[in-house]
């Protein structure tokens, strides 16, 4: 390598980065045009008072391309977030097909910087579409799965505050929706309460707004836990006044969240019954469960019953 190009390598260097500042300054002195994706917003349309209110029910796209004039360095500082085009849909009858001039007039500048906005390049029209709008309280559903760790269990249904949301929106859209669905949330090993608020959807291709956007989810998950009820009674059903089973009372061996089944009162709260028609014969009659219970019953004994009148 000849010496000469590594002598004085820094004074070197100085000049090359001292020539490019120079360029660079002078360029950007000089005025361009660059493209732009900014924000769009489609405004429904103004109706007189007292008349039904009418709404887009086409989708629009969200960003629209523009051209910026100016000078370079006021180019490089700007970006699409600076700008914003709003433009109001004009009134019209439902179902009606509308096209919608952009125009750089409708271009909104949030910047301080001298620019210019001389033309909307993509797209330059919207056709857009108008209906009635409407509103409906519809259900919710949760998208959960849950998958209780070992020996634990999910003791009761989900809970949702609230369980319903108000749905507001064009009509043609508002009939083709009748319920309205959680985020997917899925959760494995899962020990404790779960308590959180969980996200609302928008059904998707539906220009439908939510009175909320969250909902507060509840699900109660117990370590699991078994034992031994003594002394249950067992009601007779479809008797002679004085009836009674005979034996009145067993043991109940119950499985289910511990907290559950910690508290329940065996006197009040099993409900076992037998039918007094299935237990007239000497083989009495298999004692009966109440369904809807948040725990489960393993086993009862006796299993069977004899009735008798006194």
């Amino acid at each position: 390598m000849h010496r000469w190009l590594i002598r004085d390598w820094g004074a070197k260097l100085g000049a090359v980065l001292l020539a490019g500042a120079l360029w660079f300054h002078a360029a950007t002195e000089h005025s361009y045009r660059r493209d732009l994706d900014v924000p769009l917003i489609v405004e429904d349309p103004v109706v007189p008072a007292g008349e039904p209110s009418i709404v887009l029910s086409s989708p629009v796209p969200s960003l629209v391309r523009v051209a910026v004039f100016g000078e370079g360095k006021d180019l490089l500082r700007v970006s699409g977030d600076d700008f914003l085009l709003r433009v109001q849909a004009p009134s019209g009858e439902p179902g009606r097909r509308l096209n919608l001039r952009l125009e750089p007039a409708q271009v909104e500048s949030n910047s301080e910087l001298g620019l210019t906005v001389e033309g909307v390049i993509a797209p330059p029209e919207l056709t857009v579409i108008l209906d009635h709008n409407g509103e409906r309280r519809l259900p919710i559903r949760p998208r959960i799965g849950l998958r209780p760790a070992e020996f634990h269990a999910q003791v009761g249904p989900t809970i949702l505050d609230p369980d319903s949301v108000d749905v507001s929106g064009p009509l043609s859209h508002l009939r083709e929706v009748d319920l309205i669905y959680t985020d997917s949330l899925f959760r494995d090993g899962v020990r404790d309460e779960v308590d959180l608020n969980v996200a609302l959807q928008v059904p998707e291709g539906h220009l439908l707004k939510l009175s909320r956007n969250r909902v507060h989810v509840r699900i109660d998950v117990q370590e699991l836990a078994e034992y031994d009820l003594l002394n249950v009674p067992v009601a007779v059903v479809g008797g002679p006044r004085g009836t009674v089973a005979e034996p009145s009372r067993v043991t109940v061996h119950v499985r289910g969240g511990a907290d559950l089944i910690g508290s329940l009162d065996a006197e009040k709260d099993i409900g076992l019954t037998v039918r007094y028609e299935s237990a007239k014969g000497d083989d009495g009659g298999r004692i009966e469960v109440p369904l809807g219970r948040l725990y489960e019953i393993r086993r009862i004994i006796p299993a069977r019953v004899t009735v008798v009148t006194r």
